[in-house]
């Protein structure tokens, strides 16, 4: 009834246009709803591809554990095929394998920290590093601007960052250059379960930046 009454009331010269016009708009309707699922879509696309890279980079973390595992294993096998180095006084073949077991051991519960990215707000000034661990549970215990033209902030030390996770550590621009030209070198240390110490070291400028692990 409605309808009749909106096409009684439309004259006749008035009703091509009228009909063009409510095509259009629900054209346009169809358009925004397209759009609006094809975004979806490729932002469920671009969550399969961030999590296939969690998944190959810890893929690849786990190799080279169990190559460095391998190599200390082969060390072993090799003093005890050489049995000749057990007859030596001063202990040296039973001083390698203590050496070597201690090396797997660390190794069994080393992490393995690495940044994931750096963003930028240039309103803001803020900075935010992306610190991931694809290693075993890494308790930080500090961080440290080393030198730069930022100050950090809301550190929420110490913490635990556990195997495959991340947490993000915040910055500010300290100085009166824009944030993309901020210059940074940040320090963290940490242990392991077994107290074993480790340190990293972020520096870049702006969204560019590295991470070094170094053991202390």
């Amino acid at each position: 009834m409605i309808i009749n009454l909106v096409c009684a009331w439309i004259t006749i010269d008035d009703k091509p246009t009228f009909i063009f016009g409510v095509l259009n708009a629900l054209g346009s309707i169809a358009t925004f709803l397209t759009f609006l699922f094809l975004l979806r879509k490729d932002k469920d696309k671009q969550n399969q591809i961030n999590r296939l890279t969690n998944i190959a980079s810890n893929l690849d973390a786990q190799t080279e554990v169990m190559r460095q595992q391998n190599d200390l294993i082969a060390q072993q096998v090799d003093i005890f095929r050489n049995r000749s180095l057990f007859d030596s006084k001063d202990n040296d073949a039973l001083k390698k394998l203590h050496e070597i077991e201690e090396k797997k051991l660390k190794l069994s519960v080393k992490p393995n920290l690495w940044l994931n990215g750096v963003s930028t707000h240039g309103t803001t000034g803020e900075i935010k590093f992306d610190l991931n661990n694809k290693g075993e549970t890494a308790f930080l215990t500090e961080m440290n601007l080393i030198n730069g033209d930022i100050s950090l902030h809301d550190l929420h030390i110490p913490y635990e960052l556990e195997k495959g996770q991340r947490r993000y550590i915040f910055g500010r621009n300290a100085s009166e250059k824009h944030i993309l030209q901020c210059s940074y070198e940040i320090e963290i240390l940490y242990t392991d379960s077994l107290k074993n110490q480790y340190k990293s070291i972020i520096k870049g400028t702006g969204p560019r930046a590295k991470l070094e692990n170094l053991d202390s």
